[in-house]
């Protein structure tokens, strides 16, 4: 239905998605009405909707280099060193990087190799997180993930301490529920499972690998 009503709606601007006879007949029939009434707004939803990738192509740099000491994304040039946050956004293929001179949003599939980009930017940012979260766990100083708090005795959620020999395992769990996909960082401490969207933990792979290196050892 949604191509018809795109036909429709393109067609008296010359482009031919269905031809031009076959369009008329679909709105001559009885159905015809009711087909622009109903059909025409959820169109041009749509047709907005995925738009939205046509810009962010758009706005996006002509140009992204990564080394060792930053990224550079046409004239802005974000060292690793300030980066202060990581936040991934799997359902919207999406790397938040804020740092002391701002924010940046990382439209991994705007890219040709877009998960050898992504495993070079986290590498670079969670190797220098995870240096600082060391520092600050071993000071005594508790670290703020979003709606989870690291401490040396464990992990404390909603006020509730998890120590370190309660949490059996955890992992990051990938979770489709009509047709919107996310990720979930999953954690199981005295047999009971707990789920956290990666989208809303600040810096979760740097929580990942300070709590899987935790745990191994």
């Amino acid at each position: 239905m949604f191509y018809v009503e795109a036909a429709a709606l393109l067609d008296p601007l010359g482009v031919p998605l269905l031809p031009h006879r076959m369009i008329q007949d679909v709105l001559r029939s009885p159905f015809g009405f009711h087909l622009l009434l109903l059909g025409i707004p959820c169109c041009l939803y749509v047709l907005g909707w995925r738009a939205r990738d046509l810009f962010a192509w758009l706005w996006a740099p002509h140009a992204l280099t990564v080394d060792d000491e930053g990224l550079r994304a046409d004239a802005t040039r974000i060292r690793w060193r300030d980066v202060r946050e990581i936040i991934e956004q799997h359902a919207h293929d999406r790397v938040i990087l804020r740092h002391t001179g701002g924010t940046l949003r990382l439209r991994l599939d705007l890219w040709s190799d877009a998960e050898t980009l992504h495993e070079a930017v986290t590498a670079q940012v969670v190797s220098r997180l995870l240096e600082r979260v060391n520092l600050q766990v071993s000071a005594g100083k508790p670290v703020r993930f979003g709606p989870l708090t690291l401490g040396d005795a464990g992990l404390i959620h909603r006020g509730r301490l998890l120590r370190w020999a309660d949490i059996e395992s955890i992992r990051l769990q990938d979770e489709v529920d009509q047709g919107y996909s996310s990720r979930e960082l999953v954690i199981v401490a005295q047999g009971r499972t707990r789920k956290f969207d990666e989208a809303k933990v600040i810096n979760a792979p740097v929580l990942l690998a300070y709590l899987s290196d935790r745990l191994a050892g």
